[in-house]
């Protein structure tokens, strides 16, 4: 756990029962386990309190009285396995608290504020919202970062169906649908965000210098998150095209093969004509008497064999 005090701007080395002040300011980090020592102190509700401690797909945004309550869930790509992630936060007017487990990103990048004391402002309450500005931003920037990987991967197997297709390109098509939809899922959310942000105001937007001055700023999260969920759309679509294209370069593949099959009919029919005739059983057949009539036989289907192939092989058909 890793609690600032921004009116002291003093990081607290001990937690006791006693160390919330309401008159002061703090950001504080804490993983789930670590919540019911901060139950009490910050008010915080029975409800909120749940599921914090309990994996929950769904997004939340409660307003209390005394805070705001938020949960989120992020993902991260490793390699074609996505992991979803979900983050709890509480925005009240004197203290931001982040629950999440520290593996998480934001785990790491509020820690390193924390620890650095870094300075975002000397008013409190501007360091409050420049910090939810910043965990907005930073939830923002994953999600382009994540998508771009994806995208990457979709354009590697595109890429590769190019040249030709295969059974397991099937496999990687249905794995890489499957990732952008969960995506999408988990993007969907923060338009709810961005909507609220600028329709009902953050609860630091009452002061009027943060409203003036960082209007543009909200703007931009607005902006940005409508942006990540265009290109979330957009990176599921790409991954659905890829069925489109794995029918067509099947479809060619398949045809390619027909073609082959039909120049091969072609160049035999000939041949099937002629020993048809001669596996005829007739007494009087002139040709079963020559002496070349073998030979003579066996060059004519070579040459019927090689004049086929130059007549196909001039029209392009393989």
């Amino acid at each position: 756990m890793y609690i600032l005090d921004l009116t002291m701007n003093n990081i607290l080395s001990v937690i006791t029962d006693d160390f919330y002040k309401k008159d002061d300011y703090y950001l504080i980090l804490c993983k789930p386990e670590e919540l019911k020592i901060l139950k009490d102190p910050l008010e915080i509700d029975e409800r909120t309190f749940e599921e914090c401690l309990e994996f929950d797909d769904n997004m939340k945004l409660d307003i209390f009285d005394k805070y705001d309550f938020v949960s989120l869930n992020t993902y991260k790509l490793k390699g074609r396995k996505i992991y979803i992630e979900e983050v709890n936060m509480y925005f009240a007017d004197h203290f931001i608290l982040m629950v999440v487990e520290d593996k998480h990103f934001l785990y790491t990048y509020l820690k390193d504020i924390i620890l650095n004391k870094r300075s975002l402002s000397t008013n409190p309450i501007v360091y409050l919202y420049k910090i939810n500005y910043l965990i907005l931003k930073k939830i923002m920037l994953n999600g382009f970062e994540n998508l771009e990987y994806i995208e990457d991967m979709i354009l590697e197997v595109e890429d590769n169906m190019m040249d030709s297709v295969y059974d397991y390109h099937m496999a990687d098509i249905n794995e890489l649908r499957n990732l952008t939809r969960i995506m999408v899922k988990n993007t969907r959310p923060l338009l709810y965000v961005g909507d609220r942000i600028l329709k009902d105001n953050i609860r630091y937007m009452k002061t009027s210098d943060i409203k003036k001055y960082n209007i543009d700023n909200l703007q931009g999260i607005d902006f940005g998150i409508d942006k990540l969920y265009a290109f979330a759309i957009s990176t599921r679509e790409l991954a659905d095209k890829l069925l489109d294209i794995y029918a067509s370069q099947m479809a060619e593949k398949t045809n390619s093969l027909i073609t082959k099959l039909t120049v091969l009919t072609g160049i035999a029919s000939p041949l099937t004509i002629i020993t048809g005739i001669y596996g005829m059983n007739f007494k009087y057949m002139p040709e079963l008497n020559y002496y070349y009539s073998y030979p003579i036989t066996i060059l004519i289907m070579i040459l019927i064999i090689l004049i086929g192939l130059l007549v196909f092989k001039k029209k392009n058909i393989f």
